[in-house]
């Protein structure tokens, strides 16, 4: 089960401002908006934003060091090693079976990225 994002305790508000598209480097970025972690994917395929909370444990994945895995197609939790696709935010080995990031809607906005909807 994936939970939507706008289950998360301090969700924001859809419009609200993530941030500049001039502050996206190719890869991943963790980002924060209050209390709400995001984490942002920016490569080939385009830029997409997931809840960055392991469905496993709700801990961040981000919380030991960089979670892209080294062929940039792969999110890895560095808490325990779930892995995830970057594209689409799925499961695909470890404690990442069977479960998914939760996706976090945006768009480009006058050169900013915002909660979409």
């Amino acid at each position: 089960m994936t939970l939507d994002w706008t289950d998360f305790p301090d969700a924001p508000e859809r419009g609200t401002i993530l941030c500049d598209d001039t502050a996206l480097g190719q890869g991943v970025t963790a980002l924060a908006l209050g209390e709400f972690p995001v984490l942002v994917v920016k490569d080939g395929g385009g830029t997409r934003a997931f809840v960055n909370a392991c469905p496993h444990q709700f801990l961040p994945l981000d919380s030991r060091g960089d979670v892209l895995g080294a062929d940039g197609t792969r999110l890895i939790c560095t808490n325990h090693d779930a892995v995830f696709d970057a594209q689409t935010g799925q499961g695909v080995a470890g404690f990442g079976l069977n479960c998914a990031l939760s996706p976090v809607p945006i768009a480009l906005s006058n050169g900013q990225w915002v909660i979409a909807g």
